[in-house]
């Protein structure tokens, strides 16, 4: 077997050629470019980074607003309880009030009531001791004094007043 090589220089110069053009490339372009590669990634790193603390910072808000608008349904209905106890209150004390009204009109009526009884009660005995010596001096015709006449009248009022 003849193996027959033809050596071009054609093909050692183009094989040359590749390899300064990837020497000159690894030199001029490679470096720069990996420097990109890199910005790149740590930018896409920065970025993801600065959105995860965005997503743990608004959590954190939503938490800190979830818990603020609890505690503001906790004020409110802490706020309609004293509101409603107050009123409850305030009830009770108008109730008590009107029921202290109505007993001191009811004394007060009873009080006036009983400043008639009395009133009608001397009008009566003025007018049965009127009576009583209008009957006791047509009966005795004359024969009374006036001191006699005023103990009649007495005893008389004294026996009306027992009768009550």
């Amino acid at each position: 077997m003849n193996i027959n090589l033809d050596f071009n220089a054609t093909l050692l110069a183009q094989m040359f050629h590749f390899v300064l053009v990837l020497i000159i490339l690894r030199l001029v372009a490679y470096k720069p470019m990996m420097n990109i590669i890199e910005q790149r990634q740590k930018y896409v790193a920065d970025n993801i980074a600065a959105a995860e603390n965005q997503k743990a910072e608004a959590e954190k808000f939503k938490a800190q607003y979830e818990a603020d608008l609890q505690r503001a349904r906790e004020e409110a209905k802490a706020i309609v309880e004293r509101a409603t106890k107050a009123s409850e209150e305030q009830a009770a004390q108008i109730l008590e009030s009107a029921k202290a009204e109505a007993a001191k009109a009811k004394e007060a009526a009873l009080a006036d009531i009983q400043r008639e009884k009395d009133k009608a009660v001397t009008e009566l005995r003025d007018q049965v001791a009127s009576l009583a010596v209008l009957v006791a001096a047509k009966v005795v015709k004359g024969s009374l004094s006036v001191d006699e006449h005023h103990n009649l009248v007495q005893d008389a009022v004294k026996e009306v007043g027992q009768l009550q």
